[in-house]
């Protein structure tokens, strides 16, 4: 996890330290947390630091904290919520590749509607982004500040709040996994190709073409996703 913007505060430190260990396998879901004086002792907070991380864990899904038992390791997966995904993503480190492959998957399955109704309802504004495409850097960042911003626009753009705070939990994956794909001059001349064939049926009006050139663009990066790490 990149600190440099500063210190983190003592129970985002604490929360940090904590999935971790969860996730590299410290305290696996169905085992048992230590006693809170020792936990605290082991993330190196005090013990009312400790409470309050427990508690925000808690409410994520990832820990059942029952009095006079000790906490509970849940498997996070099945009982987390969008928290979860968001605390996922900031460890990096150790989200496996069919995490990613079912966040592809998920984005496949959205944005073509996504696309339809940003279409049907703010065709012009999505017009104007997607001409801003023409004037990109031939860099990596360009290309995935850009690329995010248009699954973004077309969150916002659709009049359904939920995509917007589905994809929020998912943006500091994507900008670092999309800034590695991005390094590839291949994968920038494919995308810049998306947004030209996106822009002309958003030019034509056609809801449904341009739903389509998204779903199979999506299903390309998916497939191509898989074939890479075997998932």
């Amino acid at each position: 996890m990149d600190n440099s913007a500063g210190p983190l505060r003592p129970t985002k430190f604490a929360e940090h330290k904590l999935v971790s260990a969860i996730l590299d396998g410290t305290y696996p879901p169905g085992s048992k947390l230590p006693a809170e004086r020792a936990l605290a002792v082991e993330m190196g907070v005090t013990r009312p630091t400790l409470r309050e991380t427990l508690k925000q864990m808690e409410t994520e899904g990832w820990i059942t904290i029952a009095h006079g038992k000790p906490t509970l390791v849940n498997d996070y997966l099945k009982t987390g919520g969008l928290g979860i995904l968001s605390t996922l993503t900031r460890h990096k480190g150790y989200v496996p590749n069919a995490f990613v492959s079912h966040f592809l998957e998920l984005r496949s399955a959205l944005m073509p509607r996504m696309a339809l109704f940003a279409v049907w309802e703010e065709r012009d504004r999505l017009l104007a982004y997607l001409g801003e495409a023409q004037g990109l850097a031939e860099t990596s960042a360009a290309y995935v500040a850009y690329d995010w911003g248009l699954h973004l626009i077309l969150a916002d753009l659709s009049g359904n709040p939920f995509y917007r705070m589905i994809l929020n939990d998912f943006g500091e994956m994507y900008l670092y996994m999309g800034g590695m794909y991005f390094e590839e001059d291949a994968h920038r001349r494919e995308s810049s190709a998306y947004y030209k064939t996106l822009r002309e049926a958003v030019e034509a009006s056609d809801c449904k073409g341009a739903s389509e050139v998204v779903r199979q663009t999506m299903e390309q990066a998916s497939a191509l996703w898989k074939s890479m790490v075997g998932t």
